[in-house]
């Protein structure tokens, strides 16, 4: 069984999947938006390389994990059939990272984070039926509390209703809550609420580019896993 991982190409679900393979054993079902094979690695690659060297990253890629190529946005992210039955039937725990942290685009929020955030939350529904979740983790933000000032928030009293929003982002975000608490009763959950994410203060890195390398590597990711050539 493994781990379903949303938003492994972005900035912090990268940060994510490092943890994952630095911390677990499980195996990780990666959903990475790309045309071709060799485009997902390489995104991959481009993302993870602020934490392993690349012959660490090839070594979990090709032990560790199984790359679905698809959609956030899309019907069952687009996969195919039988790609979706293997997503369901291996998945036991999700974590849901990937967003759209466009604030100005109501539009693309709207798709992302709720239409998208739907589609996980119908695979979380599909899995929990079909042999049980371990977890669903879904990450959100502590914009989700509305306008407040000089307040002291409580955990449980943090969405408020009444409250006008910041922006799209805010209450796409807090809708997507309420979708996981309504549709998910029977799973575990946790839901978790990052601040504004400045990266990592020990070094001045984003991962678009690891001190000017930018993407390394790119033939020995189109190599086949090792299991395949043997």
């Amino acid at each position: 069984m493994a781990i379903f991982l949303t938003g492994s190409t972005g900035y912090l679900g990268s940060y994510l999947a490092a943890g994952l393979f630095a911390g677990h054993a499980d195996r990780l079902n990666l959903l990475v938006r790309a045309k071709t094979e060799q485009e997902a690695r390489e995104r991959l690659w481009q993302s993870l390389q602020l934490h392993f060297t690349f012959s660490e990253f090839l070594e979990h890629l090709n032990s560790r994990v199984r790359i679905f190529r698809g959609d956030l946005t899309s019907e069952r992210f687009g996969l195919s059939d039988d790609d979706y039955h293997s997503l369901v039937d291996s998945t036991d725990s999700i974590l849901h990272c990937a967003a759209s942290l466009n604030r100005k685009s109501e539009k693309q929020c709207l798709n992302v984070n709720l239409r998208g955030s739907l589609e996980v939350i119908q695979l979380a529904r599909r899995a929990q039926n079909r042999h049980g979740l371990r977890r669903y983790s879904h990450v959100s933000t502590v914009a989700v509390a509305g306008k407040r000032q000089n307040e002291v928030v409580t955990e449980d009293a943090s969405i408020d209703w009444n409250r006008s929003d910041y922006d799209p982002y805010a209450r796409t975000k807090k809708f997507s809550e309420h979708m996981v608490h309504q549709l998910l009763p029977d799973v575990t959950r946790t839901i978790f609420r990052p601040a504004i994410v400045l990266g990592d203060s020990r070094r001045a890195e984003n991962n678009a580019i690891r001190h000017g390398a930018g993407l390394r590597h790119p033939r020995a990711l189109s190599r086949p896993p090792a299991a395949a050539q043997r």
